[in-house]
């Protein structure tokens, strides 16, 4: 693979009409050797619920996550680990409703 090679795009409903989109581009230039977004959010209101990204330097750090207003550093352990950590807070977010 080389940079601007896309290797994730998917966008699905996950239930109620809330939505997943997840995207990566391999691009070196950033910390991982990928540009993502994974971001679960309402269409309807246009509300984000949660969202992991990597696009700006945040005072957390590169790799963070958004839940509210609230944004935290995490660790980034591969493109793959990091898809499923975020599969599964979407799943623990939709079981507290």
């Amino acid at each position: 693979m080389v940079d601007g090679d896309v290797v994730l795009d998917r966008n699905f409903d996950v239930g109620d009409g809330r939505r997943v989109e997840l995207f990566a581009v391999e691009d070196s230039s950033y910390p991982g050797g990928f540009y993502y977004r994974f971001q679960f959010y309402d269409p309807e209101d246009g509300r984000t619920i949660l969202r992991y990204d990597n696009a700006h330097e945040a005072d957390v750090g590169h790799h963070h996550r958004h839940r509210g207003d609230d944004v935290t550093g995490i660790e980034f352990d591969g493109l793959q680990a990091h898809v499923e950590r975020f599969r599964q807070e979407v799943r623990t977010i939709n079981a507290r409703r």
